[in-house]
């Protein structure tokens, strides 16, 4: 025997598949071991400000009961007499303390006889101590989420429909619900179903909903590139018959196509509004040779009217018949 601890031999049931006192149960399948085996401690009656008395191993399981050895802390003030009383087998008793409940189920079908509370399906405990009596005020009365926070067995017991009818409703979620103070339970329970029904259809619905709008949006799209293609190609129209009437150059048609690119109606008010220019190459379209105008002097083309075809298509001739006519100017 160490004088620091001391392992005994002998087997304690430390939980099973029963209903405990509290009228629920934990099922030792649903038994997480390995998260207890990182710290196997335990109290007497589960008083932990007394310190760690025992430390457990040896688990095996056998059909629906676990089972451990424990080994007593001798440096416990209760250690040599706690280990003497295992031994002379006036302790006989271990139970699970700190229960940490990660998941659990009220359906009927996993219950026993006398069970009012739920059924504890995934589940490890913080630590096992020796009790007198279990599953008595000490020993599974509390369970707990995995941040230590007390759950409240009635956390697991679902509502049954029937006593729904029973929920005081104030006279404005009557008339929300269309219901009234004489509504029967079956009015009252379908109510509440369709509520139900209408929500579970909500993720589909929003759903249908994102997708009209990335439809409406594309089409909306499409639209605006028809009516640019549309609206740009009346530009290009209008612009190739201004220059076709001769009212636009090519630099001007360029600058009012910018001007004017999403304007056609105003683009059409300016053209509307413009003359066709003359040019000067249309002016020289009759064009004469300079031979008919040969010997001839400044007022004979005076005379003749021909001194501005003279001037506009032979200007060389002009500046020579203007020099003998004023060679003072």
């Amino acid at each position: 025997m160490s004088d620091k601890f001391k392992k005994i031999d002998k087997e304690f049931c430390l939980t099973d598949n029963s209903v405990n006192v509290y009228k629920y149960r934990l099922l030792t399948e649903g038994l997480l071991l390995d998260n207890y085996k990182k710290n196997p401690i335990g109290f007497l009656m589960h008083e932990r400000e007394g310190g760690v008395l025992v430390k457990w191993g040896d688990f095996r399981i056998e059909g629906d009961k676990l089972y451990g050895k424990p080994v007593i802390n001798l440096s416990h003030p209760k250690g040599e007499d706690i280990a003497s009383q295992v031994e002379n087998g006036f302790i006989n008793a271990a139970s699970c303390g700190k229960i940490i409940c990660l998941a659990a189920s009220d359906d009927p079908k996993l219950k026993l006889d006398g069970q009012t509370g739920p059924t504890v399906t995934k589940w490890f405990p913080r630590e096992i101590s020796f009790v007198d009596i279990p599953g008595n005020h000490n020993a599974l009365a509390n369970l707990y989420d995995i941040n230590d926070n007390e759950l409240n067995l009635a956390d697991f017991v679902k509502p049954n429909p029937k006593e729904m009818s029973k929920i005081l409703l104030t006279a404005a979620m009557l008339t929300a619900l269309n219901l009234s103070d004489k509504s029967s339970e079956t009015d009252i329970e379908k109510t509440f179903q369709d509520l139900v029904d209408t929500a579970g259809k909500v993720p589909g619905l929003e759903k249908d909903l994102a997708d009209k709008k990335t439809a409406l949006t594309n089409k909306e799209k499409e639209l605006s590139d028809l009516k640019e293609e549309s609206v740009n190609k009346e530009v290009q129209d209008l612009l190739a018959k201004g220059e076709s009437d001769k009212k636009l150059t090519k630099e001007l048609s360029a600058k009012l196509g910018v001007s004017f690119k999403s304007d056609p109606t105003g683009l059409k008010d300016l053209l509307d509004a413009m003359p066709a220019q003359t040019l000067i190459t249309d002016q020289l379209g009759d064009k004469k040779d300079v031979s008919a105008f040969a010997g001839k002097k400044w007022d004979d083309l005076y005379q003749s009217d021909d001194l501005e075809t003279v001037r506009n298509q032979f200007p060389d001739l002009y500046e020579k018949l203007k020099k003998e006519k004023f060679p003072n100017s």
